[in-house]
């Protein structure tokens, strides 16, 4: 069985990356819609709106890792597309196409072609990845630049070569810029790596390029780290720690179960009232020390959700109820196969790269039970595992059934296989037109009411936008509304109402935005909710009792 790609092959051979290149071309075009915007996705756009309106990054960067509002606002300046959801709908399927392409090369360097064939294919029409692809939030950018920063590691390893390594850390760092566990996963991929070189680790070529790699990654992550220390006031990896340890406190260990919103420990204000308490710095110590405060909630908690990311068992929430299973349970049983089939030379490297990035399932569930937004990135790599126990798996049944013509017999069940995986996902939740299936199902109360508040949000921003001009600095809870505004977002801090307006002061907002939802209230009681301020402007909606009061702020 072949182990590496020979680029001296056949330009027939050479040619078949054509095949997953246009099966992802087709899904894009043939599922092709505009992104709707999304409660994280709000972060995202207005980070590369701070960026295009020529004020950095913004406080929400602390939030989100910035890369992908990067390169949205990049292609939004390149072509001047002013509404930054069109350009996602550029850049998102742009990162699924190319994560196609880092697929088919990953699995080829490690494997064969046919692996690298059927790997490729069911990337393209994973519904997990689609979805993803037409997202204003970076999940898609993330796992394609870890693939393929995996994708270059590998072939550091296998053909060696300092420029493999540098790029590699430079792809690392992209990756950790898209979102922050890339350096996690860097780190884990280094450690295989060295452990499998045994004792003299510190001679081997390998070791070497782990630390050039790394220097890379700490010169490409520079400008980043250097403001997330401006900001933090210490060196920090992750920018949102003290964010996630408060969040994992209450949504996932219930210490309070107050949720995000109206949260004090997550929205307050520090002492000096200058910045949210989710600013303050915290580290694995402050981790460490909330987890042993109670071990057996800790372990209990922890194995609970744990099981959430075995296979047959991770939750279909967030939207995927009609969605298969993202990890299915025969691409399971296909990948252990995968574990016991030759992997030609330099086996332990190989399985240490393509494996240690699936550590991460197992620090995950400190943080989080089994979402499926966390668990996407590493799909590409049970995908490639599940592909070659797939193919293994045809050649070993065609064996048995026929030694004769056993090469067309494996070809033949590898490709049914394909074939009924392929449907079996697609179809799932893109049903064949016209029919019974392709009918969508009735929106639930709860859904409808949803989609009904997220539309009267967006005509009161572009209300807002078209009456006090775009870039006003607005004081408003994390809303949909803020992306419509088309201005700046000032955090709105839970706290009393004199120090809401002193911190709104200290920031420059221009307005401050209260949404209030089932509650009848007029001009005049508006006015006088909000002392020391003039009330600038009202929306109401002619449809639901919804309305966005806007107050100026004295300055």
């Amino acid at each position: 069985m072949a182990n590496n790609y020979d680029m001296t092959a056949s330009p027939r051979k050479r040619a078949m990356v054509f095949f997953p290149v246009l099966i992802a071309l087709a899904v894009i075009a043939g599922q092709y819609q505009m992104p709707g915007i999304s409660a994280d996705g709000v972060t995202y756009l207005q980070i590369a709106r701070n960026i295009l309106m020529g004020k950095g990054l913004g406080w929400q960067a602390l939030w989100a890792p910035p890369l992908h509002s990067i390169l949205i606002a990049g292609v939004s300046y390149v072509t001047g597309i002013g509404d930054l959801l069109r350009v996602v709908s550029i850049v998102s399927p742009l990162m699924f196409f190319l994560l196609v392409i880092a697929v088919y090369y990953l699995a080829i360097s490690l494997f064969d072609q046919k692996t690298a064939l059927v790997a490729s294919i069911f990337t393209a029409l994973s519904p997990h990845l689609l979805f993803i692809a037409f997202s204003p939030e970076g999940e898609i950018t993330y796992t394609f630049f870890l693939t393929f920063s995996i994708l270059l590691f590998m072939l550091t390893i296998i053909r060696g070569g300092y420029v493999f390594a540098i790029a590699s850390g430079i792809a690392f760092a992209l990756a950790w810029m898209a979102r922050s566990e890339g350096f996690i996963v860097m780190a884990l991929i280094f450690l295989c790596v060295i452990v499998a070189q045994g004792r003299g680790f510190y001679r081997s070529a390998a070791f070497k390029y782990c630390l050039l790699a790394t220097l890379a990654f700490m010169l490409t992550a520079s400008p980043y780290l250097v403001f997330l220390k401006r900001h933090y006031g210490a060196w920090v990896i992750s920018p949102k720690s003290t964010y996630v340890l408060i969040w994992m406190k209450s949504r996932i260990y219930h210490d309070n179960d107050k949720g995000e919103i109206n949260n004090e420990e997550l929205w307050g204000l520090t002492p000096d009232g200058t910045k949210l308490r989710w600013q303050e710095p915290s580290g694995i110590g402050d981790l460490a020390a909330y987890l042993m405060s109670h071990p057996r909630k800790s372990f209990s908690v922890y194995l609970h959700n744990l099981a959430m990311e075995i296979p047959g068992r991770i939750p279909n929430n967030s939207g995927m109820e009609r969605y298969p299973q993202l990890y299915p349970v025969y691409f399971a049983f296909a990948a252990i196969l995968a574990l016991f089939t030759s992997w030609g030379k330099m086996a332990a490297e190989k399985r240490g790269i393509l494996l240690a990035p699936l550590l991460i399932l197992l620090i995950l569930p400190v943080f989080t039970e089994g979402w499926w937004k966390y668990l996407i990135p590493y799909f590409p790599i049970v995908t490639i595992l599940a592909a070659m126990g797939f193919v293994r798996g045809g050649e070993l049944l065609a064996g048995k059934v026929s030694t004769d013509r056993a090469k067309g017999v494996g070809a033949f069940l590898v490709v049914l296989a394909t074939l009924l995986i392929s449907a079996r996902f697609f179809l799932a939740v893109h049903p064949i037109p016209f029919s019974e299936q392709a009918l969508p199902p009735p929106p639930s109360a709860e859904l409808a009411a949803r989609r009904s508040l997220a539309e009267e949000a967006r005509k009161a921003g572009e209300w807002g936008a078209r009456r006090f001009g775009p870039g006003q600095n607005y004081m408003a809870q994390w809303s949909k509304i803020i992306y419509f505004l088309d201005g700046f977002w000032t955090a709105f801090p839970v706290a009393p109402l004199p120090e809401v307006l002193t911190y709104g002061k200290a920031h420059g907002v221009d307005f401050m935005v209260v949404e209030l939802i089932d509650e009848q209230i007029d001009d005049n009681a508006l006015a006088q909710m909000v002392p020391n301020t003039l009330l600038a402007g009202v929306y109401r909606s002619e449809q639901t009792p919804y309305v966005a009061a806007f107050y100026r702020l004295p300055k």
